[in-house]
């Protein structure tokens, strides 16, 4: 049977730690929206640690849900859990969610603007004109125009 208190404990550390990736996600946000390349690279690695540490708590979950529990959502260990700790954990369910759909919100809004810049730079690298060995102007939708200067 699973531990309640040790679980409760559990979604306290997970919730604490969704809250720091929340954080996280809105500095990145902000680097996506002021163009800061230089600081977007350099949270990689912080990116990379709070994934990481995901991954961690999910392993930690499993470690901590009794067998006859692993396959089930957080709603249903609610539902399962003695009456004493449901309160607790519908709580703390609540706030995991709110804040996982934040995350997602951020995410989105990032990737929608990321997708416009990098549209614009196509559109931009479409509209290119190089020059061929004869002169004239190539464009990259493969029409070439002629120079008007002539020796």
């Amino acid at each position: 049977m699973t531990d309640y208190r040790e679980f409760i404990a559990f979604t306290d550390e997970c919730n604490a730690h969704y809250r720091t990736l929340l954080e996280f996600e809105y500095r990145k946000l902000t680097l996506i929206h002021e163009d800061n390349i230089d600081e977007l690279s350099r949270a990689l690695s912080e990116e990379q640690a709070l994934v990481m540490k995901s991954n961690v708590l999910e392993k930690k979950r499993a470690e901590i849900l009794a067998p006859e529990d692993a396959g089930k959502t957080f709603r249903e260990l609610i539902e399962a859990a003695p009456e004493e700790y449901k309160a607790r954990l519908t709580e703390s369910c609540e706030e995991l969610t709110a804040v996982i759909r934040k995350i997602k919100d951020i995410n989105d809004n990032a990737a929608a603007i990321i997708n416009a810049r990098l549209r614009k730079i196509q559109k931009n690298r479409d509209e290119l004109e190089t020059y061929n060995m004869k002169g004239g102007v190539s464009h990259t939708d493969g029409s070439v125009r002629t120079t008007t200067f002539n020796a």
